[in-house]
This record gives C-alpha cells, sequence and structure tokens, in this order.
C-alpha cells in the first residue's frame, strides 16, 4: 500500500481481519465495533461538533478518516475486538498493545499537523 492518499473503507477492514482471523462475528457487528472507532477518533481527536458526528454517522459505514501510513490502527482494533469477543485474552492483548502504539503514533501526527485544540481559535481571528 504506496498510496499515501489511500484511505480504506470499512468493509475493506473488515475483509482484512475476516483474512486474517476468521471468525462467526457478523459483518453488522464488525462494523459495529469499527464505529466505534471511528466515533472515538472524530470526538478525541478531531475535537469535532455534535454536528459533523451525526454527519459521519449518517455516512456510516464508508470511507474511513484515517488514511496511509497510520490506517493499521483500524485493523488493530477489529482484531482486538474479535480476540475480546472470543476470550482469548492473551491475543486481545497483544492486539491492543499492537493498537495502541498506532493510535498514539496517529494522535501524535495529527496534533503537530493540524493543532485541532487550536484550530477554532485560527478560524475566528
Amino acid at each position: 500500500m504506496a498510496d499515501a492518499n489511500r484511505f480504506p473503507t470499512a468493509q475493506e477492514v473488515v475483509d482484512q481481519a475476516d483474512l486474517l482471523s476468521p471468525n462467526q462475528y457478523s459483518q453488522e457487528q464488525k462494523l459495529q465495533w469499527l464505529g466505534e472507532l471511528e466515533g472515538r477518533i472524530y470526538l478525541d481527536v478531531k475535537l469535532a461538533s455534535e454536528q459533523e458526528l451525526e454527519q459521519v454517522w449518517q455516512s456510516w459505514p464508508g470511507t474511513l478518516t484515517v488514511g496511509w501510513p497510520h490506517s493499521d490502527v483500524y485493523l488493530h482494533w477489529l482484531l482486538a475486538k474479535l480476540h475480546q469477543a472470543n476470550g482469548e485474552l492473551e491475543l486481545y492483548q497483544n492486539r491492543m498493545e499492537s493498537f495502541n502504539t498506532s493510535y498514539q503514533n496517529y494522535v501524535n501526527w495529527y496534533i503537530r499537523t493540524y493543532d485541532p485544540a487550536h484550530a477554532s481559535d485560527a478560524a475566528g481571528a
């Protein structure tokens, strides 16, 4: 995946997780788990308003907000949720460690690049 403008879709992440970890969970359940992460990213990282979050919800599922090279957060998250649901504690903990590292790398990059806490100050100035 060398395209720096690549943003995966939720379905692509589900398909990849299914290949790596075949499971009995429905597509709807896996999309719900991904939606939880997408909402978290919009609220906690992008500091989205309720209106912006509602727009994301209305277009869900679709193209995800985190692109390459940080888009691995979705796969780590979904695999962790699968392991958690299966009661595979060690696999869950390992995957969550990978997720937390990837997520923190994304958050750090996003803050350095966009400074969301001060973005509204700059827009109002």
